[in-house]
């Protein structure tokens, strides 16, 4: 390894976690440590809940080495609780592939588990008491165990990517200690965002401070979208020039070889789980209405949801009629989900129809492009509905517009009757490699690391 090039990747979500959130930690450690950097990951130790996947952890070289640290969190006492009600707290698990990743403890089989059957709306109350967020309990013991790491092979230079948003806290607390730069990830926007509403208006002011002191302590803010480096930049004036946009991307190794055969019918695959007003509900309601107007493209469209269940689509199914219709796997592994995108003719993307949505670029679009397959996007304008069109990929309609949806599917069945089914043009979809993207990400650190040291 080149001296001077040991980057700390601060990341909470890490195998044997699953989900997307993982795919951008371990593709960069991945792609860094091609480029000849020496990569630390910090992240947690025992995970709870949630879907679980220790496959990744294969692609890792040898020179990848994995910190985990505990945490304090209040998941962790409501797993005590249900262990001491005799529940399995640890759920389905089992020894993952060899890792050439330098750890030891890093098990996990694809599935989920979990430690609560609380409703969300008592979750997000709990949640409410913590700023950032209810990860807040990791951060003295990242920073220990980080401390540890720079102990044994000096640290150059911190990464810490969230959400949680907590992992900027451990950023700039370690890099304070050892007085190197570090630089702040945003996958997701910590305030104006859609994912992360603050619970009251005081947590918005503190959010809105939070984000004031990343991005004040940051030599580097990376969004995941112009549009998110655009509320970055309006809201921290004096650091606009700080902030950067490096999108999220895809593996080219995860696609590489043929593509599997088809299934019989048009089958249309949507990849990722349902939250908030992100819903099924408007495609549902689109076949339903094709079966009910007689339509040749209800004899022929199959839809295949691919991710965790969950009981509200499950009603949702039942209440448009359209059962036969549509198939749900459960979760799968990430090279389970590219499988599942290589091996049906079209793709959908949805989006909740909120101001907020318009600056979201899903991690799976990248790889929706990748897989060659044209994309329905039921999102609003935007970043995501842009990057439609510009790839050529297909249409793009409103997320709660139920008859131009079922518009939009019945010209999708002509042109796959007619076989001319659309494909993402390569050179757009070439600038979302991640090897390209890491390397982007390696200039940015060596700067830092030369600024701070100029």
């Amino acid at each position: 390894m080149s001296a001077g090039r040991h980057v700390l990747l601060v990341s909470y979500e890490f195998p044997p976690k699953g989900g997307p959130g993982i795919q951008w930690p371990v593709k960069t450690a991945k792609y860094l440590a091609a480029l000849g950097w020496e990569v630390t990951v910090l992240t947690v130790k025992d995970p709870l809940g949630g879907m679980m996947d220790a496959t990744p952890l294969g692609e890792l070289p040898a020179s990848v080495c994995i910190e985990r640290a505990w945490s304090l969190e209040p998941t962790r006492f409501v797993a005590a609780a249900r262990a001491a009600r005799g529940g399995d707290r640890r759920g389905p698990r089992g020894g993952g592939p060899a890792t050439g990743a330098r750890e030891a403890d890093a098990t996990g089989a694809p599935g989920t588990r979990g430690y609560t059957s609380l409703p969300r709306g008592v979750i997000r109350f709990v949640q409410a008491f913590f700023v950032p967020d209810e990860k807040v309990g990791w951060a003295p013991w990242a920073v220990r165990a980080a401390l540890r790491v720079h102990a044994r092979r000096p640290i150059d230079v911190v990464l810490a990517t969230g959400p949680p948003f907590s992992t900027y806290r451990v950023g700039w607390r370690v890099a304070r200690r050892l007085g190197v730069p570090w630089v702040a990830d945003l996958r997701d926007p910590i305030v104006e965002g859609y994912f992360f509403r603050p619970a009251t208006p005081l947590h918005e002011r503190l959010l809105r401070r939070y984000e004031r002191t990343v991005a004040g302590r940051a030599a580097r803010v990376v969004t995941a979208t112009e549009g998110f480096s655009a509320g970055v930049r309006r809201r921290n004036p004096g650091r606009a020039a700080a902030v950067e946009t490096i999108p999220n991307g895809f593996d080219p190794a995860d696609f590489a070889g043929p593509a599997p055969e088809p299934r019989a019918g048009l089958v249309l695959a949507y990849v990722g789980t349902f939250q908030g007003s992100i819903r099924p509900d408007t495609l549902l309601a689109a076949l339903a209405r094709l079966r009910a107007a007689g339509a040749p493209a209800a004899a022929d469209i199959r839809v295949r949801l691919v991710g965790a269940l969950d009981p509200e689509t499950a009603r949702a199914i039942e209440e448009h009629g359209v059962a036969d219709l549509v198939e749900r796997t459960g979760f799968v592994s990430h090279a389970e989900a590219v499988r599942e995108m290589r091996a049906v003719h079209a793709l959908l993307l949805v989006l909740g129809p909120e101001p907020e949505s318009a600056a979201i670029m899903p991690g799976k679009l990248p790889e929706y492009l990748a897989a060659g397959r044209p994309v329905l996007g039921l999102v609003p304008e935007g970043v995501s509905a842009d990057l439609i069109r510009r790839a050529g990929a297909g249409e793009v309609v409103r997320p709660t517009d139920v008859e131009a949806t079922a518009a939009a599917l019945v010209r999708l069945h002509d042109r796959w009757r007619e076989g001319d089914l659309p494909h993402p043009d390569p050179a757009v979809v070439a600038g979302f490699d991640r090897s390209a993207l890491a390397a982007r990400y390696a200039e940015i650190l060596g700067t830092v690391i030369r600024e701070a040291r100029s």
